[in-house]
């Protein structure tokens, strides 16, 4: 399983500092982005997003997590993301907002929090290129392990991102769960 570097966990002042020695073993960087509506704010913003682009040969990815996320989506695609999660209860038109990521040509996710179903949101899944679930709440919480059998209710085939306090001794959690992305933050830039 691939791993995505979550920016959010990096110490803002000196995050490329913090980046270089990681970048040979990640395959992308993991952008969330916090309104302090859905969940309390969190200062991820445009600006930082094109300085890794500019400074990261890598992809980048977006997790929204905020209410009303149809404009910011489609920023972050016009700026390159690779692709972009939202979580659909923050959503007016969940099948619309799929459709208008893909038009901007990035690939279109949806996030998954752990109160939401498999079964509540499939007809969303079938127009989804991806899906993210989240092993803990949005925004902060502790790991719930439970959460990662989510991925076996999915439809087959469907690209899997991990994510929500993942830490290393977690590995063995996925292992036989479909997945081929797992976000760590405090993971990778809490430890030497």
């Amino acid at each position: 399983m691939n791993i995505s570097a979550s920016v959010y966990a990096a110490d803002q002042r000196c995050i490329m500092a913090q980046l270089l020695p990681l970048l040979p073993h990640l395959e992308s960087l993991h952008f969330d982005v916090m309104d302090g509506l859905f969940v309390p704010f969190h200062g991820l913003n445009q600006t930082l997003f094109r300085q890794l682009r500019d400074s990261v040969d890598l992809p980048i990815d977006v997790h929204l997590m905020i209410r009303h996320p149809q404009s910011w989506a489609l920023r972050f695609a016009e700026m390159g993301a690779r692709w972009i999660a939202f979580h659909p209860e923050a959503c007016e038109n969940p099948l619309a907002l799929l459709r208008a990521i893909r038009d901007y040509k990035s690939r279109a996710y949806l996030a998954l929090s752990p109160h939401i179903s498999v079964s509540s949101v499939r007809h969303l899944l079938e127009e989804a290129d991806g899906a993210l679930i989240l092993s803990a709440p949005p925004g902060g919480g502790d790991f719930m392990p439970e959460m990662l059998a989510k991925a076996r209710a999915l439809p087959a085939g469907l690209p899997v991102v991990h994510d929500g306090k993942m830490q290393r001794h977690h590995a063995g959690l996925l292992r036989n769960l479909p997945g081929d992305l797992v976000v760590m933050g405090t993971a990778l830039f809490g430890t030497q």
